[in-house]
């Protein structure tokens, strides 16, 4: 089959924070040093020669795209520092946003300029949405209820959840739809048929091995060369963001449920201690990664883009005035500066939920899923 060959796309790449790999002649040490390579992938020989070709069909149906961990040894060892790791991420990126039909994702990703005016315009309208529910601080104690009315925090927050679940819905489909037409061709060459039965066991072992790479990320463990205590293990300040995120978003939900809007409950309150401690693991893991990103350059964060910046600064912020807020109540705190605080909370919870399709935050939903998928046309 004859496949279009284009040049100029790593030069398109480039914009999504690839190093020019055209200095690569394959010669397959990356594939030698990766210690995720097994049979069937070849980490990341395969999909740079890909690109080097402008095969950008091939490139979005690799597998290793969404398994690579990025440890850095492929461009810790590359002998012409052609950067491989660094292109899996900038390629991740450029898949990511090739699935987004916004084309916010791609002016985040490759212009600085529009994601800071896009993100201090977000900013403005969602605090003046907020302020629209204003009515007054008493500073004998910290009232939210008075400060905010709660409709204009829910209903906004509805508004900015369905407007970030479409998008992330139709980002899912546009994938799922390209991987199964790139693959299809590969399965349907192997003339095997499946019966019935068949077909739900490979449906179900499918299922059960992309969730448990995506639950423990076990293989995490094998890209750990460094010799550092377990609690500063990538393995473990990965797993602690997304397990404490979940843990938010599952107390969040509740509290919406089951308890009465800006009422206190409890530090031990089920709702209220499940949160916390989601809180504190995030708030944990998001500082050791921002703080690997600010130090000493190493190979695991030798190229830190705004979008990379962009989302753990985040989730660092509103977690963290998350607990400023929770304190001053528990304090009856009533300060300006408490409020203040409590409206940064708001509108930066609001911003993380609306970025989920178009920052790094999108491979949570979209990794899952092509897992699956490959996993599923593998048996």
């Amino acid at each position: 089959m004859a496949h279009t060959v284009d040049p100029t796309f790593i030069n398109e790449l480039a914009r999504f924070g690839a190093s020019d790999i055209r200095s690569c002649f394959n010669c397959g040490n990356c594939t030698a040093v990766c210690s995720l390579t097994d049979r069937g992938t070849a980490f990341p020989r395969k999909f740079i020669r890909y690109a080097q070709l402008g095969m950008k069909e091939h490139l979005a149906a690799s597998k290793e795209m969404w398994l690579c961990y990025y440890c850095g040894d492929c461009s810790a060892t590359c002998p012409r520092q052609a950067e491989p790791g660094e292109f899996v991420a900038a390629a991740r990126r450029y898949i990511i946003s090739q699935y987004d039909p916004t084309t916010l994702a791609r002016r985040l990703y490759t212009s600085n300029v529009f994601a800071v005016g896009f993100l201090f315009t977000v900013a403005i309208i969602l605090t003046l949405i907020m302020l629209g529910g204003y009515g007054s601080m008493p500073t004998d104690a910290l009232r939210l209820g008075t400060f905010i009315n709660v409709e204009y925090i829910h209903y906004t927050g509805q508004a900015v959840m369905i407007i970030a679940g479409i998008i992330a819905l139709l980002s899912l489909v546009t994938m799922v739809n390209r991987l199964n037409t790139a693959l299809r061709g590969a399965t349907s060459q192997d003339g095997a048929s499946q019966d019935e039965g068949k077909d739900k066991s490979r449906i179900w072992m499918g299922l059960k091995k992309a969730i448990m790479e995506v639950v423990a990320q076990s293989r995490f463990d094998q890209c750990n060369t460094e010799p550092v205590p377990w609690y500063l293990r990538r393995r473990f300040v990965h797993l602690a963001i997304m397990w404490g995120f979940l843990g938010l978003l599952a107390a969040t939900t509740l509290d919406l449920l089951f308890k009465e809007p800006y009422s206190q409950v409890p530090v031990y309150y089920p709702m209220r201690l499940l949160g916390t401690v989601a809180g504190l693991f995030v708030l944990y893991g998001t500082s050791v990664a921002l703080f690997n990103r600010m130090k000493q350059p190493d190979k695991y964060a030798s190229h830190s883009l705004f979008s990379d910046w962009l989302f753990l600064g985040l989730l660092w912020g509103v977690t963290l005035t998350g607990f400023i807020v929770e304190l001053s109540v528990y304090l009856s705190s009533g300060s300006v500066g408490a409020y203040v605080v409590f409206l940064v909370h708001v509108v930066g919870a609001m911003m993380l939920v609306l970025l989920l399709p178009f920052t790094k935050f999108a491979h949570a939903v979209l990794r899952p899923v092509a897992l699956f998928i490959h996993e599923l046309r593998a048996h």
